[in-house]
């Protein structure tokens, strides 16, 4: 089923979910360690690479929301209190925001600082000129917004936990690969 349904998310929603998640979390870990390795050349190739994934997230995030759009989420469990729904929303929300803008501060700040990301001699530039202060900011932005993914993740990986092992409703079990 490629759609969602009123219990269920469909293949779509999984497919974007795991893959968004998985590139989200290597990201994280590849954005903190990257900038030790001692081979310029390497270094150079991996923060070509960190850019390259982190377009990738944003058009992959794009689909999302439009995938989401068209598709409502399937509803929570019946009882389900109201700040729990306004919960779930203003988490999803700001996952949602927090991804999307995550990359964008990296390609702005990649393009002002005039290293812009690039596929082989495909150039994926952006209508700035080279901006020090502008590239400063961005990346520092950067950084804030990997952190606040960092809490935000959390919250939901914790939220997800709960539902399963305490509530011990679907909410989990809806979005795994193999249901």
């Amino acid at each position: 089923m490629l759609r969602n349904t009123a219990d269920r998310f469909g293949s779509v929603s999984k497919f974007l979910h795991w893959v968004i998640a998985l590139l989200v979390v290597v990201m994280l870990i590849a954005g903190y360690f990257m900038t030790d390795i001692a081979n310029d050349a390497l270094k150079g190739q991996v923060i070509n690479l960190h850019k390259l994934t982190g377009i990738t997230i944003l058009f992959l995030m794009i689909i999302r929301l439009l995938w989401a759009l068209a598709n409502p989420k399937p509803r929570l469990p019946k009882g389900t209190p109201w700040f729990e729904h306004w919960l779930e929303w203003a988490g999803h929300f700001t996952l949602y925001a927090l991804i999307i803008a995550q990359p964008i501060t990296g390609w702005v700040g990649s393009v002002a600082g005039g290293h812009i990301p690039h596929a082989g001699s495909v150039m994926l530039n952006l209508p700035l000129s080279q901006n020090k202060s502008l590239a400063g900011d961005s990346f520092q932005l950067h950084d804030i917004l990997a952190i606040a993914i960092i809490v935000v993740v959390s919250l939901h990986v914790l939220a997800a936990l709960y539902h399963h092992f305490v509530r011990r409703d679907n909410i989990l079990k809806r979005m795994m690969p193999s249901t």
